[in-house]
């Protein structure tokens, strides 16, 4: 059984796709067989982070030049990847039932992994909305910044009223210390009970820091790198608590459902 874990945002710029694609990596590299989708459909840009350029993409597969089993390529750390590709227009003026399509198409493929992390767009948009409530597990990567708590409550505001999530994850990035990533993500759980029903899990935090930043420039994932760290440290005790994460259960399609 594959667990699928949807990493999303209230808005950009908060680090999504860098913490998502160093999930991917930290569970990868324990061995576990791990598939990476970038579902950020017209922003795609996990493959430019990966540092690896895939000649073949999503916008392959939707558009019918290539099966979805030639889409997926393999890096160098053994995680397996399904680029999003650059066609911006394509792909994000996707229908409902070629997004329905892609989902359902992930049963097809010949070798299910253990875990699939798909990088999701940021904001309420229906396309973001389809892939998270057809994953297990959803994951809200938020700031301490005022804006992202506003945009991110949005997103579940929006996630438990249309689709019945009601179980999130969150991971607090770019924090100045392991305390205030804490303290904000109290502040942000309190908000939300205020007024929602919803389930808000702490997954753990990211902090501000330049070897993530130099990892970012030079197109190679920090968890590439086996070099031991608190960033490194701190990608590893998120994908362990994700495995603590409740089920969201929508009764919509969802990937590798039979």
């Amino acid at each position: 059984m594959t667990t699928t874990i949807a990493i999303t945002s209230g808005k950009g710029g908060v680090g999504k796709t860098t913490i998502a694609v160093n999930i991917a990596l930290s569970l990868a590299l324990q061995n576990k067989e791990t598939l990476l989708l970038d579902a950020d459909l017209g922003m795609a840009n996990a493959h430019i982070l990966l540092g690896i350029n895939p000649k073949l993409s999503l916008e392959d597969f939707v558009t019918g030049n290539a099966e979805l089993e030639k889409v997926i390529t393999t890096t160098k750390d053994k995680l397996k990847f399904v680029s999003g590709g650059n066609a911006i227009n394509n792909l994000l003026n996707l229908s409902d039932l070629e997004r329905h399509k892609i989902i359902k198409s992930f049963n097809d493929i010949s070798s299910k992994p253990e875990f699939m992390v798909i990088d999701v767009g940021a904001g309420a948009e229906s396309s973001s909305m389809t892939f998270m409530a057809s994953a297990n597990k959803v994951v809200v990567v938020l700031t301490g910044e005022p804006t992202s708590f506003i945009d991110a409550y949005t997103l579940i505001k929006t996630s438990f009223l249309d689709y019945k999530m009601d179980n999130f994850g969150i991971i607090v990035n770019m924090s100045t210390s392991p305390l205030q990533a804490k303290v904000n993500f109290e502040k942000f759980q309190s908000i939300t009970h205020k007024f929602l029903d919803v389930n808000l899990k702490y997954l753990g935090q990211v902090p501000t820091s330049q070897k993530i930043k130099n990892s970012i420039i030079s197109r190679s994932p920090l968890m590439s790198s086996k070099i031991e760290g608190t960033e490194t440290n701190s990608f590893k005790e998120i994908s362990k608590n994700l495995l603590l994460l409740e089920n969201n259960k929508t009764g919509t399609i969802k990937f590798f459902d039979n």
